[in-house]
């Protein structure tokens, strides 16, 4: 399904190789030189945390801490897209269960998310799904900011979009940061599946991301996030072209306890990092990106949020402004 590598170019590998060593030594000479103060903190290294961190570094003059709880994202099982499988249930997974559902038979559903650079998009099928127009416009009646909405969150995904498959610039752009392609080399019953919705009347699309996501409902073969065989997580997409500049660091391996908080201000994190407690300062923000479970579950621990759950710590409630998508931008 995610197809091999088909491409060889013996100068763009050497210049990728020497890039990843000068991304090495320096994030390993600003790991062991860590500061006590950043200008910002952006807590997760997942799917947005990489994007923010990315935007945020394109300013030279601020200082970046990137924080993750997993480690390296530099081993086959992730980086070879054929090997996805391998990652889920492993060390670089939470592996967070959801309670038994009486509607599936007791059964407990995984909530696989990734503990490693990229967070799930590390560990993931790669699949590239946009969301339906309804959605995307009922979050933005319930938001009452139209920067949620289908056409606008639309815009965003044609100028981050490197779209590899039919040209289609109504709904897909090219040049941007997301290589995003056609599946390569979808296994047979895949398209035969297609065929068999439409044989019963379910309309049929060459991709799921175009009109089939402003339609009543279709078929289509699934977009990939896969390059000659290597997956494109949205960490290697955004965050790593930038890890060879100064002002960009990325601390694995970190787990982010609390915020550290100054009456409704929060003024640095507090982590665990080899096996010990420190504290880190933010000049500027801390960014919350860890994910549906651990976000909540950092801010509770803050003393932010719902009094009721004693057992993750109390505190009075604070309203936090949400990030727009046209803040955000990708």
């Amino acid at each position: 399904m995610t197809g091999a590598r088909s491409e060889f170019d013996p100068e763009q590998e050497a210049h990728t190789a020497r890039f990843a060593e000068r991304v090495r030594a320096n994030q390993q000479k600003l790991t062991a030189e860590l500061k006590p103060h950043y200008d910002f903190i952006v807590c997760g290294s997942g799917s947005s945390g990489s994007v923010v961190a990315r935007r945020l570094a394109e300013n030279a003059e601020a200082s970046v801490l990137l924080l993750e709880a997993g480690g390296s994202d530099d081993m086959p099982s992730i980086m070879e897209a054929d090997q996805w499988p391998l990652n889920l249930g492993s060390e670089r997974d939470w592996a967070f269960m959801g309670q038994p559902n009486p509607h599936l038979n007791g059964r407990s559903i995984p909530l696989n998310m990734g503990k490693v650079v990229g967070g799930g998009s590390s560990i993931n099928l790669m699949a590239w799904a946009r969301g339906h127009k309804n959605d995307w416009d009922f979050f933005a009646a319930e938001a009452r900011d139209a920067a949620w909405s289908y056409q606008s969150v639309l815009n965003i995904y044609r100028r981050i979009e490197d779209w590899r498959g039919a040209p289609d610039p109504r709904y897909r752009g090219t040049g941007g940061p997301v290589f995003v392609q056609p599946a390569p080399d979808p296994n047979p019953v895949a398209p035969a599946m297609v065929e068999g919705a439409r044989s019963v009347g379910i309309p049929t699309f060459q991709s799921q991301n175009g009109l089939m996501m402003e339609s009543d409902g279709g078929a289509a073969i699934m977009d990939l996030r896969v390059r000659n065989g290597l997956r494109q997580s949205v960490f290697r997409s955004y965050a790593f072209p930038y890890l060879d500049r100064p002002n960009l660091t990325v601390l694995c391996h970190a787990l982010v306890a609390r915020l550290i908080m100054s009456g409704k201000q929060a003024g640095g994190v507090e982590i665990i990092h080899d096996g010990k407690v420190q504290r880190i300062a933010a000049g500027v923000e801390v960014l919350l990106s860890l994910g549906a479970i651990h976000t909540p579950k950092v801010l509770m621990l803050s003393g932010i949020g719902d009094q009721a759950p004693d057992r993750l710590g109390s505190g009075s409630t604070t309203r936090f402004r949400p990030v727009s998508t046209s803040d955000a931008g990708w």
